[in-house]
């Protein structure tokens, strides 16, 4: 029995050493973590937006949250366009998406900021063929409106090609897609 006891506090000693030195670490890397994720963020509303130097938080009601972009760093005048976050359920994670607008609602591009889709299916959403500088999944999103974003298998430049072996990754961004230019229609108004 002691012999019980004693193994037990020791595997208890250990497991709290190793649940202080792991919120140790988490405190240490917390604020560098958060840098990095915004930083990813402003690159994927930048990726979605390119016309935009200056992008600006705006809220509607529900808490639905886009943002406004300029061309120039003054932000005066009106904006160039809107990037929306585009949150959709894929078949292994949800996917994460900025999509960029102009001001009349044709989409500038799209960028996944964050996908865990099955590897070599799934996350050919982010695949870019030989001799492309981008995906070419997600270049097809590019001058859509929101009445494009109609996934079919077959090639049809007027609507989105889904992924061979990956269509419920292809609905779900284009699902996702137009949800969010839905609520911006409104929102932005």
């Amino acid at each position: 029995m002691r012999e019980i006891l004693k193994m037990g506090g020791i595997l208890a000693l250990i497991t709290i050493l190793a649940a202080g030195a792991l919120s140790k670490v988490y405190m240490l890397t917390r604020d560098k973590i958060d840098q990095v994720e915004k930083q990813r963020e402003e690159s994927a509303r930048r990726a979605a937006l390119p016309g935009a130097a200056v992008f600006k938080p705006d809220s509607a009601s529900g808490g639905f949250r886009f943002y406004r972009g300029w061309a120039d760093s003054s932000a005066a005048g009106e904006p160039v366009g809107f990037v929306v976050q585009a949150l959709g359920k894929g078949y292994s994670s949800t996917i994460s998406t900025m999509v960029g607008l102009d001001r009349q609602m044709k989409i500038t591009g799209i960028k996944v900021a964050f996908q865990q889709e099955t590897p070599g299916l799934g996350t050919r959403i982010e695949e870019v063929k030989k001799g492309d500088t981008e995906p070419w999944f997600q270049k097809q999103f590019r001058g859509k409106t929101i009445e494009n974003l109609v996934v079919v298998r077959a090639h049809d430049p007027e609507r989105i090609e889904a992924i061979t072996g990956a269509t419920i990754s292809s609905k779900a961004v284009a699902l996702s897609v137009r949800e969010a230019i839905g609520k911006l229609e409104k929102a932005a108004q």
